[in-house]
């Protein structure tokens, strides 16, 4: 570390004070850092009253991070910058409250304030010169604020933009606003042809309404003038990473047979097309198709080599969907194909999904929401391990439940074996934590619900157990499996505690309307709506005799059939009758606004008394 000292006073002969005080303010500089001590920091900002000051420590992760781009920042400004090692001078920390690391204040005039502004170089330039020069004047926004009668030329004029819908009240956004802009100039700084544009949907309503804005921020790519989903990263490091991933074309071109050999994946499905030419319409529509399934097959390539075609039997405008060899068996084929004059890419994606996996592989946490999502799917959970050291074990009993599985395909059933150390944590919250078996069983059912093999009743070998198992899951005999909270122990009040195993003798009670908060008890905005949903209880606890208040923990509880939660609070009015198809309440958390909704609504509650 290089150290050096910044001395602020003048000769201490000059200035009339003792040489003492002239060593009092010797200050130790590190790269352009004033390194302040509980001895001299008074002093320091009282010859200095403006200065920006870190306070950190030397073993925390976010400091490190920080601290190049301070360096950058201060030999750039002409206001100083400063920092406190808080595991040292622990009592100017102490002093300002410091309890997180890394804390910035910002002293102007000797007052200080929190600095709330970027954790990188242009960003502390961009805090700090506002509020010490008049005259500073931001460079121009590399964001493109994008209008209705500009939009469609702007897209059309540029091959890859990422466009943000956003709300200028909306908090989300304007914590997103700065990583923006700063991958915007980052972009440029490549030399990127890549242009990040912004639309106020509350101005543009017509391109919001056009482009499906329901929510803010809502962020989408267009690519040639197409448009795309956009699932990446919203900091700027990562938004400039994923763009440039998707400046790329998602389907690879394979020059080669060796290239298209290689390019085979041993774990998932590869998907390749062979075609004689870029041009034309069956081209067009699978480069659309690889650009929508970009996060959802890594692997798809193309090639137009005669030596491929020639080996994988293919002929011009064949698309082959290969399952990895490690995975392929005896009932199946290894490979599946799809070649229909004026195909679509929508008809591509669904021939691509339905064959996604073969007969029976390897579900993980990585490719359960795409290669496993379709119902009915059986899993079978053991020692799964494929790795050359335990591939033979592991093989052995993929084969007893291939066996299985080729009896129940014509049922629609999906199978895949998983292993059971990944999948600790949900095979605990089914009851097979311990469950003694080696081999643990559930099926994922079409009705969402989720059928665990019984280990009390299943005690045999894994082959007798999967056979009688299934014959009980295809004769509707299994029970689904509802994860439930204890009972409250106490739950007299005017607002209910509701758990899985409750809900129906509660919520469902056909003499009573009922209104149900499902929430999480992590989730903010629930903690500050339960105080005014229990004096809504209370308020209606005598009024409404035929009416429930109840929330529902949705973290420890399974939802009933018909109460999907997507989000956290959701509030649903059951009234009498139409139990079966709750009303979702989509206002403001008002307590009028939803006495309001529930009068709409009622059945027995909120009537006049002598209509009861």
């Amino acid at each position: 570390m290089r150290l050096i000292l910044f001395t602020l006073a003048v000769s201490a002969c000059l200035l009339g004070g003792s040489r003492a005080e002239e060593e009092e303010l010797n200050y130790e500089q590190d790269e352009g850092i004033v390194i302040l001590t509980d001895a001299n920091f008074d002093a320091f900002l009282k010859k200095n009253p403006t200065v920006l000051v870190k306070f950190y420590a030397p073993w925390c992760g976010h400091c490190k991070n920080l601290a190049p781009e301070y360096e950058k920042a201060a030999n750039k400004l002409s206001t100083p910058l400063a920092k406190v090692d808080c595991t040292v001078e622990t009592e100017i920390c102490k002093r300002y409250d410091v309890k997180g690391y890394p804390t910035l204040k910002f002293w102007k005039e000797g007052e200080p304030m929190d600095y709330d502004g970027g954790r990188d170089e242009q960003g502390i330039i961009d805090w700090i010169q506002p509020r010490v020069d008049p005259n500073y004047k931001p460079p121009p926004e590399e964001v493109v604020t994008l209008t209705t009668e500009i939009f469609d030329s702007f897209i059309a004029d540029n091959e890859l933009v990422l466009v943000e819908f956003y709300a200028p009240w909306c908090g989300h956004c304007k914590k997103l606003a700065p990583e923006y802009e700063k991958a915007a100039q980052r972009l440029k700084a490549q030399g990127s042809k890549i242009k990040l544009g912004k639309v106020d949907a509350t101005v543009e309503k017509k391109l919001g309404e056009q482009y499906g804005v329901s929510g803010y921020p809502t962020m989408k790519i267009f690519r040639n003038g197409k448009r795309f989903e956009y699932n990446g990263p919203r900091e700027a490091d990562g938004m400039v990473k994923y763009m440039v991933d998707q400046s790329a074309p998602a389907a690879k071109k394979l020059n080669g047979l060796k290239e298209v050999d290689r390019w085979m994946d041993k774990n998932d499905v590869t998907i390749i097309g062979f075609f004689a030419t870029e041009d034309g319409p069956s081209f067009e529509a699978y480069a659309d198709a690889a650009e929508m399934l970009r996060e959802e097959f890594k692997t798809m390539g193309w090639t137009s080599d005669p030596a491929a075609f020639k080996k994988y039997d293919a002929k011009p405008n064949d698309v082959i969907v290969f399952y990895p060899a490690l995975f392929q068996s005896k009932f199946e084929p290894k490979s599946r194909t799809y070649n229909k004059v004026g195909a679509t890419p929508e008809d591509l994606i669904a021939f691509f999904r339905d064959h996604s996996a073969p007969l029976v592989g390897k579900m993980t946490k990585a490719n359960a929401a795409n290669r496993y999502s379709k119902r009915p799917l059986v899993v079978v959970y053991y020692n799964a391990d494929f790795s050359l050291q335990y591939r033979e074990g592991s093989e052995f009993w993929r084969q007893k439940v291939l066996a299985v599985a080729n009896k129940y395909a014509k049922d629609k059933y999906k199978f895949a074996v998983a292993d059971e150390d990944e999948f600790a944590k949900e095979l605990q919250e089914l009851g097979l934590g311990d469950s003694g078996l080696e081999h643990n069983v559930v099926v994922f059912g079409a009705d969402n619900k989720k059928y665990p093999m019984n280990p009390e009743e299943f005690e045999e070998e894994l082959d007798e157990n999967l056979e009688a198992f299934m014959k009980k899951i295809s004769s509707g005999q299994a029970k689904p499996y509802v994860k439930s909270a204890p009972l409250p122990k106490d739950d007299k009040g005017p607002l209910r505690s509701l758990v899985a195993s409750n809900f129906a003798k509660v919520a469902l009670d056909e003499s009573k309307d009922a209104l149900i908060e499902f929430y999480a008890p992590w989730c903010g905005h629930c903690k500050s709506f339960e105080p005014k949903y229990k004096q809504l209880a209370a308020a209606l606890a005598k009024e409404e005799p035929y009416l429930v208040l109840a929330k529902f923990d949705a973290t420890a509880n399974d939802a009933p059939e018909g109460f999907d939660v997507e989000g956290f609070p959701t509030i649903y009015f059951a009234p009498s009758g139409q139990k079966d198809k709750p009303i979702k309440y989509s206002g403001n958390r008002d307590l009028d606004d939803l006495k309001k909704f529930m009068k709409k609504h009622a059945v027995k509650s909120f009537q006049k008394k002598d209509e009861l």
